[in-house]
């Protein structure tokens, strides 16, 4: 049995895809640009916001300064209050506890926005032995905020199982060694066959299955 279950946040603990879409194309509308529709996003998923900026919008690097800053204002005021946490989420995180397992969060969200969330929903917050999340000071990539989770809990990355939604997640339990689980119930991966090629040990339909699934992986 594994002893580490790392989770991402946005499309894996709670849907947060309104809060940022609505984010950027408010910012990115203010500074000239088309807002973009929703299905947009799945080009995007798992990446940084600056990035996002990038590829949704074609923002010049020189402009995504401007942009985050306007963008982290924003989603402080109304994209935090727009995440819907999955149905049965807080079930399967504290059966997972009640079994032994250590909990921690890796996402490249704003350590501010994550914490703030996490204070809100204090069930599910409460429930995790670390987070890792991004700031200003320091860019980590998805993979090295895995090891760094490893290393602080004394866990080896293959005793360890990464829960995301994407292909980034993906890619990056695969750099490390690590177990992946694909959570096709989020915004990430559309369909198991999109999941497929990434060299899933499990796939999620609905977050409720974490629970039920995750501790039969040795």
């Amino acid at each position: 049995m594994k002893k580490l279950v790392i989770i991402g946040f946005d499309g894996t603990i709670a849907d947060t895809a309104p809060g940022i879409l609505y984010c950027m194309n408010t910012t990115a509308l203010s500074m000239g640009y088309t807002p973009v529709a929703h299905d947009a996003l799945y080009g995007v998923i798992g990446v940084s916001a600056e990035q996002g900026f990038m590829k949704l919008y074609g923002m010049k690097e020189d402009e995504i300064e401007y942009a985050m800053n306007q963008y982290s204002k924003l989603y402080s005021i109304k994209g935090e209050e727009m995440i819907l946490i999955y149905d049965g989420i807080d079930d399967s995180l504290r059966k997972l506890k009640e079994n032994g397992f250590k909990l921690a969060i890796v996402t490249q969200k704003n350590e501010r926005f994550i914490n703030n969330m996490l204070g809100v929903y204090r069930y599910i917050g409460d429930l995790f032995d670390t987070v890792c999340a991004t700031n200003v000071e320091r860019e980590m990539e998805k993979s090295d905020m895995l090891r760094k989770v490893c290393d602080d809990l004394e866990i080896a990355t293959s005793d360890a199982i990464f829960i995301g939604d994407s292909y980034v997640d993906a890619i990056a339990a695969n750099e490390v060694g690590m177990d992946f689980a694909a959570a096709l119930y989020g915004w990430g991966f559309r369909s198991k066959e999109d999941a497929q090629q990434y060299n899933c040990r499990v796939y999620l339909d609905s977050a409720r299955e974490i629970a039920k699934k995750l501790p039969l992986i040795d």
